[in-house]
């Protein structure tokens, strides 16, 4: 962290913490601190976050990685996947056709996803993750979890389980203020 930026931070953190009603500042610099944190954990090595999670959603049918058995002690059968559209996985991950598209596209050059024809749509593609792609999703998932594992091994499993239940519900509650939220066009919130 540059020293000026370290410095505004510690600035902002005491006078949170002084401050009985700045539970949101504080929770804000403590998500940004947890946002660095997080950005230097990669899956592993040949997979960014971003082309994990993708890889899980089209794995999973269009499918949400937390709802679709991402911590399953396996993944699903490679025959349970017919494919799932670009527009599909875009959806769930809240990202555009575009965007979606460019990392799909360099994730097919590295021969972790393939594309099929659609079976009724002739301009439409199918994406469906390779045998390399299934591997190293194996590995990543092995890696994310031995990493979080040491991790979280000095906080307990009740303090866990309490942790996960209050990120869930804050992460719900954060998606549905998001959805319409006036700051996104220049408005102010409060």
């Amino acid at each position: 962290m540059v020293h000026a930026e370290w410095l505004t931070y510690l600035t902002l953190r005491e006078a949170a913490m002084e401050n009985d009603t700045s539970r949101a500042l504080q929770m804000f610099l403590t998500m940004d601190r947890m946002r660095r944190a997080w950005s230097e954990v990669i899956p592993c090595a040949g997979v960014s976050k971003s082309q994990f999670a993708t890889l899980m959603v089209i794995l999973y049918g269009g499918r949400p990685p937390h709802g679709a058995g991402l911590l399953s002690a396996s993944l699903p059968p490679p025959e349970e996947s017919a494919g799932v559209s670009l527009s599909e996985v875009a959806a769930v991950m809240g990202q555009t056709v575009p965007a979606l598209s460019q990392r799909v596209s360099r994730m097919e050059a590295l021969g972790y996803v393939e594309r099929l024809p659609h079976p009724t749509d002739r301009r439409a593609a199918l994406l469906r993750v390779t045998l390399a792609g299934r591997q190293l999703l194996e590995q990543a998932r092995r890696n994310i979890t031995c990493r979080m594992e040491k991790i979280l091994a000095g906080m307990g499993e009740q303090s866990m389980d309490e942790l996960l239940a209050l990120l869930e519900r804050l992460a719900d509650l954060m998606e549905q203020s998001n959805a319409g939220d006036p700051a996104r066009e220049g408005d102010s919130v409060c």
